[in-house]
């Protein structure tokens, strides 16, 4: 025979005394509480019904430390709609950045087979079709100028320049954007103004000055591979240049991305202590698509003349 706590025995006494017509889970036509204890008497689905109302009852008494059943949280789509839709806008930001910060290949398959071909007439059978002869920069995702962008028409964008050993670019720089310092390890850079104003600087190697030029359309200057060179667009409208570079694969390394990303104990032994260089990293401009927002003092200049033009071609 089960032993019932004390506070069940009450309030088998309380329902004696309360109960005045009889229930479908307990009966009350037992008349002591020694009747009451019989409990193994019971059928088993009014045991259970018994033992439930009890465990409701004893829950109700003041000072009862039975924790009444816990109640079921009502699944909230609203709730699970914004942090779904929260996540996928940051994943979509973080692989977007990703996508845009280097050059993919469009067709890696034809690129290994042009790259393998004996003959010229070989490389001609793999691009049979006139629109493989055939780039739109303006096409292109980089294509903006909102800071700008750097377009290439390379081995990986458009696979006809395989072997050709040229990579053409098109740089499109919004008012006071600008191209951050970098190299291309593979190749030397020719670059013309075709609109607006554009500051160059080019560092050559170590113990070089520093050439700095000031483009305007039909002006050109030279990077020489893998020397340190950067652009701004010192204009309050849009700059474009075209670049020529002597090869289909030129790779190009940001600086201060590169730089940042290494251990704090090189960056910080370098930069001569006093600063977290894995802070600075944190607020370096991603690569995304190859130019970032110039000085805020350049941009609130032509703002306030109103001239913050932004066109798309």
């Amino acid at each position: 025979m089960p032993i019932l706590p004390q506070s069940a025995k009450k309030i088998l006494s309380r329902l004696q005394q309360t109960t005045s017509s009889p229930t479908p889970t307990l009966p009350t036509t037992h008349s002591s509480l020694s009747d009451i204890t019989l409990f193994n008497h019971l059928p088993e689905e009014e045991k259970n019904a018994a033992i439930a109302k009890l465990q409701r009852l004893a829950s109700e008494q003041p000072g009862s430390t039975t924790p009444a059943p816990p109640r079921r949280r009502r699944f909230n789509w609203k709730i699970f709609a914004m942090v779904f839709l929260g996540l996928g806008f940051v994943t979509f930001a973080i692989v977007a950045s990703v996508a845009l910060a280097v050059d993919n290949d469009k067709d890696p398959d034809l690129v290994s087979k042009l790259r393998l071909a004996n003959t010229n007439l070989d490389r001609m059978k793999l691009l049979p079709d006139d629109s493989d002869w055939f780039f739109d920069f303006t096409k292109q995702d980089k294509y903006t100028f909102s800071p700008g962008g750097v377009i290439n028409a390379n081995a990986a964008t458009f696979p006809a320049t395989v072997g050709q050993g040229m990579t053409m670019a098109m740089l499109n720089l919004g008012p006071c954007s600008m191209l951050p310092p970098h190299i291309h390890p593979r190749a030397t850079n020719f670059v013309v103004a075709i609109s607006g104003t554009t500051r160059t600087f080019m560092i050559n190697e170590n113990g070089a000055r520093t050439v700095t030029e000031v483009l305007k359309p039909g002006q050109m200057t030279i990077f020489p591979q893998a020397s340190v060179h950067s652009m701004m667009n010192i204009g309050c409208e849009n700059a474009q240049l075209v670049s020529a570079l002597n090869s289909d694969d030129t790779g190009t390394t940001n600086l201060a991305n590169a730089f940042f990303s290494l251990p704090g104990n090189i960056t910080n032994t370098i930069i001569g202590g006093g600063l977290n260089a894995q802070n600075i990293l944190g607020r370096v401009p991603a690569v995304g698509t190859g130019s970032n927002y110039g000085p805020d003092e350049c941009r609130a200049a032509c703002a306030a003349q109103g001239k913050m033009i932004k066109r798309e071609w």
